[in-house]
């Protein structure tokens, strides 16, 4: 019995990371269909920055500043607690399952303030 728990806790663990692998694709694909407009105008202006930078500055200069700042990081600030900008971005961005989890909450006319008003005050 104890080799068929473990089975069913490996299998778990392997359909819990594909669920996140497939998670992060449908953030990744919904932020270039423009699910969420404001996320995909920042991605847009991120990768035109991005193009400019490495159009204007060689890649060896950028390659020795992205490693001095990796390496000197801790001894800069010994406190700070590491985060990944782009898995913070994506966190923003919806997937599919959630996207089909969301509905607009709709008014119901009958019950709109204004007719409220308007036999309350006759």
């Amino acid at each position: 019995m104890d080799k068929l728990y473990a089975i069913q806790d490996v299998f778990i663990s392997v359909q819990s990371a594909l669920d996140e692998v497939a998670s992060f694709g449908e953030r990744l694909k919904n932020t270039f269909n423009w699910t969420v407009p404001f996320l995909s105008w920042l991605a847009i202006i991120a990768l035109c920055l991005a193009t400019l930078l490495l159009y204007l500055i060689p890649l060896r200069y950028l390659v020795l500043a992205w490693g001095v700042n990796k390496f000197t990081k801790k001894l800069r600030d010994p406190y700070m607690i590491d985060n990944n900008e782009l898995f913070d971005f994506l966190s923003r961005v919806p997937s599919d399952v959630q996207m089909m989890q969301y509905c607009e909450l709709r008014v119901d006319p009958g019950q709109s303030p204004n007719k409220r008003r308007r036999t309350n005050l006759s």
